[in-house]
């Protein structure tokens, strides 16, 4: 089964190598993290390798396999569609309907209040993944060896920090997310 998912993202995504570098950089980073924190390979693999699968598509082409909740709830913060389609691509080509692959696909952009181990090493792989550029990728991936939840909380810190400095306002469900994992601190 892994093949198969891996080989549909690899020819999906082949004329974009930068994407397609980072989403194995992401595989790799978090079957690391997996590891470590004894979470489910194969679970950790399907959701990384498909994570960003829809990232380049057109939005009409990611709306067009949501439900309208999820369209207007993101309306202001379109980036959310990819990974919500993503996880309906996933269940629609490969019948996959694991709640926790899923919801690991649907909440790696900024996370959420009380993620599993699976949605936390998926939304942390996916900014400490060695090919990302804009932040101190190793501090963060040292951390989550160590301590996932305050990975995450850094991590969240990091993307909400980005936003303000790039004059954008963060998603109330960002700060939501970013404040709970304040709290378990």
């Amino acid at each position: 089964m892994i093949d198969a998912i891996r080989k549909r993202v690899v020819d999906k995504l082949k004329n974009d190598p930068g994407r397609l570098g980072h989403v194995q950089g992401v595989v790799d980073t978090a079957l690391k993290l997996a590891g470590i924190h004894d979470v489910d390979l194969e679970k950790t693999a399907m959701a990384a390798w498909y994570h960003d699968i829809m990232k380049n598509d057109d939005v009409n082409d990611q709306t067009a396999l949501l439900d309208d909740t999820i369209i207007k709830r993101y309306a202001d913060m379109p980036v959310q569609y990819h990974a919500h389609a993503a996880a309906v691509a996933l269940e629609r080509d490969f019948n996959i309907r694991d709640p926790e692959v899923l919801d690991a696909i649907r909440h790696h952009v900024w996370g959420r209040a009380g993620m599993g181990r699976l949605e936390q090493i998926i939304f942390v792989a996916d900014l400490c993944e060695p090919g990302r550029g804009f932040i101190d990728t190793e501090a963060l991936y040292q951390l989550a060896t160590k301590n996932l939840d305050n990975a995450v909380l850094m991590a969240m810190k990091i993307i909400i920090d980005h936003l303000n400095q790039s004059g954008l306002r963060p998603h109330p469900e960002q700060l939501e997310a970013y404040h709970h994992y304040q709290k378990e601190e």
